[in-house]
């Protein structure tokens, strides 16, 4: 678990890219017996043995490769390379990643931002000449291509990041003012920029229509301070009624929406898995699960 934070740094390496090439990956990842769950400890998918009680390991063993969801939504994850971009899409399949759609482009990187209108939206960035372009949103269609939507292009746009979030059809996005990161509330056609909060975490979530973010050691909702934050904390995300908070050395923390009454903690964090009806937390030695 404490490697979490040095997995955090090496994302940001994307803002560099890499001009290598290796071999477009076509397998399913994840469970390939009983007993086995997939599960996301905030940068890559692992598989986790329910009766040993303690991961199988990584679902892709390959270098500097991560996987990126929606924390509300996994239906559709992106995988790739930090060194070598190679994006693919994955289609989650109860227990399995199957690949979708395989990007032929290696100097760009996909990043899932969006659900709307109940299709996933896709952001494109490219990263070459150590320097990071907002090539547009792209929805997923029927037929597993990406079909790139209407967007303005202007001063904002050119500032994207990468990382957005959706809610209640409520869209927000992260822009690189600065060297600061700051989410804005925008919509699909990018015509319009409302400031929500500066130099927050990459770490976005949504509730009820809002953004969540963590700042200057704070979980905020919109412009609404939601909770302190425990000292160490790496990722903190709203999941349904529920805040999942996990520090450095492997400590979470679950905790009601509304109050912040604890209703579970542990040690040993490995990742968690959320659906409609459940949250449930993986731990080395531990599974706790939380009825939404």
């Amino acid at each position: 678990m404490k490697k979490l934070l040095f997995l955090l740094f090496i994302l940001l390496l994307f803002i560099s890219g890499c001009d290598e090439r290796a071999g477009v990956k076509s397998e399913a990842l994840g469970c390939s017996g009983e007993d086995c769950k997939l599960v996301y400890d905030g940068v890559q998918y692992l598989t986790y043995n329910e009766k040993s009680k303690s991961s199988t390991g990584k679902v892709d063993v390959t270098e500097n490769e991560f996987q990126y969801r929606l924390p509300g939504n996994d239906e559709y994850v992106t995988s790739g390379n930090s060194m070598t971009n190679e994006f693919t899409i994955l289609k989650r399949e109860n227990e399995r990643l199957e690949p979708v759609y395989e990007h032929d482009n290696d100097k760009e990187a996909i990043f899932p931002v969006a659900v709307m209108d109940e299709k996933y939206i896709f952001a494109i960035m490219e990263y070459a000449e150590d320097q990071q372009v907002f090539k547009g949103l792209f929805k997923l269609t029927e037929k597993n291509k990406l079909e790139k939507l209407k967007t303005e292009d202007n001063e904002m746009t050119r500032k994207i990041f990468g990382v957005g979030i959706s809610s209640d059809d409520q869209f927000f996005v992260l822009l690189n003012e600065d060297g600061k990161q700051n989410v804005y509330h925008t919509d699909l056609s990018l015509s319009s920029f409302d400031l929500v909060a500066e130099d927050v975490s990459q770490n976005l979530s949504a509730h009820e229509g809002d953004v969540c973010y963590m700042k200057e050691g704070t979980f905020f909702c919109g412009d609404k301070k939601i909770k302190k934050l425990e000292d160490g904390t790496v990722f903190a995300w709203a999941l349904g009624n529920d805040i999942l908070e996990v520090n450095d050395t492997g400590k979470f923390e679950v905790r009601d929406f509304k109050d912040q009454k604890l209703l579970e903690s542990g040690n040993q964090f490995i990742g968690f898995d959320s659906d409609s009806s459940k949250l449930t937390i993986y731990s080395d030695g531990d599974v706790t699960e939380l009825a939404k």
